[in-house]
């Protein structure tokens, strides 16, 4: 697709963009035999549904048919608390495991890195407030689905070092 030239053309590049992430994770989840893994794919492909509710009420609005999008960037405290419900919410039900975990967490990572610079560049170009802004809020979350992927990925290669790793920075947090 050529590069968008008007905030319209932004938003539906970015409409594709989230929509092919639902895409991604809804197929790991399905098809990554990794509890742990399965259910943060999910959790993930929730969160790209609420950005595509975001950027239809952003497209209404530069449409002349809404009102201008109030958005608050998810506090990260709520996503940090989603990550921790991850664990209960892992089913145990066993999949074909035909997707690999740690590529599929390494392949997420790389299309977060994207969509991250994607965004970034979105606001920098933006004609109208309202679409910067949205663009801006947009990159933090992406930015936080990156914290969350790679804390996971590091987690699923090296589960020991993950745990030391915790206690090192909870004894530096005093």
């Amino acid at each position: 697709m050529l590069k968008p030239t008007s905030d319209r053309g932004r938003v539906e590049y970015a409409l594709q963009t989230e929509r092919d992430g639902i895409n991604f994770y809804e197929h790991a989840s399905r098809h990554i035999a990794h509890k742990l893994a399965r259910a943060a794919f999910t959790m993930l492909a929730r969160e790209e549904e609420r950005h595509v509710d975001t950027i239809k009420s952003l497209a209404r609005f530069l449409d002349g048919k809404g009102k201008p999008i109030d958005l608050d960037p998810t506090d990260p405290g709520s996503l940090n608390t989603t990550i921790h419900t991850i664990y209960s919410a892992a089913s145990p039900e066993d999949l074909d495991g035909s997707m690999n975990a740690a590529e599929a967490y390494a392949e997420a990572i790389e299309i977060e890195t994207r969509v991250i610079d994607l965004y970034g560049q979105c606001a920098k170009e933006c004609d109208t407030d309202e679409a910067k802004h949205l663009f801006d809020v947009l990159r933090r979350e992406e930015a936080e689905h990156l914290k969350l992927l790679e804390d996971m990925r590091g987690y699923l290669i090296d589960p020991e070092q993950w745990f030391v790793d915790r206690k090192t920075i909870l004894r530096e947090d005093g």
